[in-house]
């Protein structure tokens, strides 16, 4: 009889486990696709997250030592979204480079730095 009953348990067990994955696929549909519209708010938000990652994704560049690639990050934040803090910090950081490449000896990539950003702020 201890057999029957845990079969029994089973079974509900299952009943149970089905019953909330219908109620989370209930939920899920009921939202209709008006619900899901991106709001002028929300993509300034995916903007502003892009941008900080971008950033971000430079900053760890420099921080390893990979200034060339750093460079290149930076100049893509300035590009895609020049009016920016994150613009106005990686300007800051490319200067930080050009000077780190000066103190090196490495004048030609120091001033090489230097006309890239500037060729980028002639195009804003």
């Amino acid at each position: 009889m201890n057999d029957n009953t845990q079969s029994y348990d089973n079974d509900d067990a299952e009943t149970n486990a089905t019953t909330e994955v219908d109620d989370t696929v209930t939920n899920t549909v009921s939202e209709s696709p008006v619900e899901k519209v991106v709001t002028s708010s929300a993509i300034i938000d995916m903007n502003s997250a892009k941008r900080s990652l971008l950033l971000r994704m430079s900053n760890t560049r420099f921080e390893q030592g990979e200034l060339r690639q750093a460079v290149d990050g930076y100049l893509n934040v300035i590009e895609q979204y020049p009016n920016s803090e994150e613009s106005n910090a990686a300007q800051a950081q490319l200067l930080i480079i050009a000077q780190r490449y000066e103190q090196e000896g490495t004048l030609r990539l120091s001033l090489d730095v230097f006309e890239r950003l500037e060729q980028m702020l002639a195009t804003e």
